[in-house]
């Protein structure tokens, strides 16, 4: 923006300006939104999701996963699929718990036994 003192006068004009400028951020905003919902919900096939995963699984043990169902997966005739969105929230929930997450847990577990048996 410029340096110019701004008058009663020209407060019309500059709110038109920022209106139009904020009409612009949302449309930028929405089309960022659609694409990562679109990314969110790709699909994967086998090879693909060995390569997304970080240790780079062998395609023989995704196999094993999904038939002791511990991944998430679909059926496509005889293949099978992965939903990113799917395998995403499968990562977190399979991530490791620290010592002192351990220790926590571990903790309340003690003082809530302890407190049923009015110890």
């Amino acid at each position: 923006m410029n340096n110019d003192v701004l008058s009663f006068d020209a407060m019309p004009q500059m709110v038109a300006t920022i209106l139009k400028k904020l009409e612009t951020l949302e449309h930028k905003f929405d089309a960022l939104q659609s694409n990562n919902n679109v990314e969110a919900d790709a699909w994967f096939s086998l090879q693909d999701l060995c390569n997304y995963l970080p240790n780079h699984p062998a395609e023989q043990t995704v196999y094993g996963w999904t038939s002791n169902r511990t991944i998430p997966y679909h059926k496509n005739g005889k293949s099978i699929i992965f939903r990113k969105s799917e395998i995403d929230n499968w990562l977190m929930q399979t991530s490791r718990k620290s010592v002192n997450d351990i220790y926590d847990e571990a903790r309340a577990y003690v003082a809530n036994s302890s407190m049923r048996r009015g110890m």
